[in-house]
């Protein structure tokens, strides 16, 4: 920042459509800055970003060099592939920061419901009561309860799915790519980076929360597939690449596993001729784990802190970092 009044551009629709005037919130909490919508107009962005010194949104890799005094990206979303690239790794001087923890609730909540409606056969059953409407019981149910549930990325989202399915009485195991040395005692047991396969042998369900990077491309393919139990089941809620859908699809067919509950997919939106919509043992949702009447209130609270910390110049929360992708 300069020695004069610092303007930050926001954009991006915080609320998710919540009608409330973010811009005009940061305004009212910080008159020390100055505060200007782009929401709905890139052009106002354009306009603006070589005099702003921080953006709450995006700003595109092209319009990277003319932001001469930019020093800080805020996110309002949780992934931080757009803030990643090798545009925004060049740009040492540029801190990203990103919501992440919004979704500490929803998004678990959303594999939980997947996994439930597995376990007691509900697509089996909504299938009938539009069609048929015919009196039987379903294919055999199984309980969650007693069973282990593989988490991969054991970030926010990662270590609230593990509190809650420990909640229902089951075992949870994580992996992450990285080696760390915390520690807490909501996971039963961690792999080691080296011991995916492992980690996908040992469970019943095995949900995927990683971020998109070169190293997750396509992490789960068919030699990871082949190392899950015939009888267990995948869930995607990180991002439809880190499962190469081809090699899920043929398992699938194959029976190498018992089903797949997907809230992301490659590409996005998946086409509707795509076979995934028609196969009876998958579960395909429309990329909506993250939504929540609580986006809006939650996100700002971040945002207000790092805008706080921002003009003071105190370090920020949640950034980015941006070779690693997360």
């Amino acid at each position: 920042m300069t020695a004069e009044r610092p303007l930050i551009l926001v954009g991006g629709d915080m609320g998710r459509g919540d009608g409330v005037d973010y811009r005009a919130e940061l305004a009212a909490a910080f008159p020390q800055a100055d505060f200007v919508s782009y929401e709905g107009a890139p052009d106002t962005l354009e306009a603006h970003i070589a005099d702003a010194d921080a953006v709450i949104g995006h700003v595109p890799d092209r319009l990277l060099p003319r932001a001469v005094r930019l020093r800080w990206v805020q996110t309002t979303g949780a992934g931080a592939d757009a803030v990643s690239t090798t545009a925004y790794q060049e740009r040492e001087d540029v801190v990203a920061t990103t919501v992440s923890g919004v979704h500490v609730a929803s998004v678990p909540e959303q594999v939980l419901a997947m996994m439930l409606a597995f376990a007691r056969c509900l697509p089996e059953q909504i299938v009938n009561q539009r069609g048929a409407k015919k009196f039987y019981w379903p294919t055999p149910p199984f309980e969650v309860e007693g069973q282990t549930m593989a988490v991969l990325g054991m970030g926010r989202i990662g270590t609230a799915l593990a509190r809650k399915a420990r909640g229902l009485g089951m075992r949870a195991v994580g992996w992450r790519r990285r080696e760390t040395t915390d520690a807490d005692d909501l996971f039963d047991h961690r792999y080691a980076p080296g011991d995916l396969s492992a980690a996908l042998g040992d469970a019943d369900h095995v949900v995927v929360t990683l971020p998109l990077t070169q190293d997750t491309r396509h992490l789960i393919g068919a030699a990871e597939l082949t190392a899950m139990k015939p009888t267990a089941y995948l869930y995607n809620v990180g991002r439809g690449p880190i499962v190469d859908q081809d090699a899920l699809l043929a398992a699938l067919r194959a029976g190498t596993i018992a089903g797949a509950g997907l809230d992301v997919s490659d590409p996005e939106p998946l086409p509707s001729e795509h076979p995934l919509w028609d196969e009876p043992n998958v579960i395909l949702l429309t990329h909506y784990g993250g939504l929540t009447p609580k986006y809006g209130s939650r996100a700002y609270a971040i945002i207000h802190d790092n805008v706080d910390r921002f003009l003071s110049g105190r370090p920020l929360v949640n950034v980015v970092e941006k070779q690693w992708g997360y």
